[in-house]
């Protein structure tokens, strides 16, 4: 029998398969199979749940905290806007009742004014009449009076007076050896005011002196 067909041995036919399963072990590890216990994983699911857990109440945290400031400053909007709006309508309250006041004190005025050259003529006549006729011209100024003083509606006579723009109209100024400079001479025509505001200036003649007289 020729050598070439010789078949291998046992012991070499073993040594080739121990060998070949070496091989292939290295090429191809082995893997850990085991499959894991419960516990292993309850506790890796619950690491997992906890981390989520903890992140979902950061967020919420935030969310909240946030929340919390956008309120505190709307509320402090508001409050500055009730403040505002309270103080607006107290000045609009308080210029209202100004105005109902100065109407109701000043309402006569345009009517008194009228009545000024009725009293005008009274006193006029008063000045020129004699017997009953000046008697029944002086209870009509009585009555006219009496009704001026009502309303509060005073002359103005500043006979002897400094002269004052306010109250007064100057239609001539002239030398005085009677009154002093810049003193009323003689009122042509008297002034009324109704209570502290004035109806009409009185018409007056003011002496112009170049020396306050003695």
């Amino acid at each position: 029998m020729n050598d070439s067909t010789k078949q291998p041995s046992s012991y070499e036919a073993m040594t080739k398969k121990e060998a070949d399963h070496a091989k292939n072990t290295k090429a191809h590890p082995k893997h850990d199979d085991t499959p894991k216990s419960s516990d292993e994983l309850t506790k890796k699911d619950s690491a997992k749940t906890k981390k989520t857990h903890d992140h979902i109440q950061d967020h919420q945290k935030k969310t909240i905290d946030q929340l919390k400031e956008t309120l505190k400053e709307k509320e402090k909007e508001i409050k500055d806007l009730k403040l505002r709006n309270l103080a607006d309508i107290t000045n609009l309250q308080e210029r209202y009742n100004r105005e109902s006041a100065k109407i109701k004190t000043y309402a006569h005025q345009y009517l008194a004014q009228d009545i000024l050259e009725v009293a005008d003529a009274l006193e006029q006549a008063q000045n020129s009449l004699e017997g009953q006729q000046k008697e029944g011209i002086q209870l009509i100024s009585d009555m006219l009076q009496k009704a001026f003083d009502k309303h509060q509606i005073e002359a103005i006579d500043p006979l002897g007076q400094p002269y004052d723009h306010n109250h007064h109209e100057a239609m001539v100024m002239q030398p005085s050896d009677t009154e002093k400079n810049n003193h009323i001479i003689q009122v042509i025509q008297k002034g009324y005011k109704i209570k502290d505001r004035l109806l009409r200036p009185a018409r007056v003649i003011v002496a112009k002196n170049d020396q306050s007289a003695t």
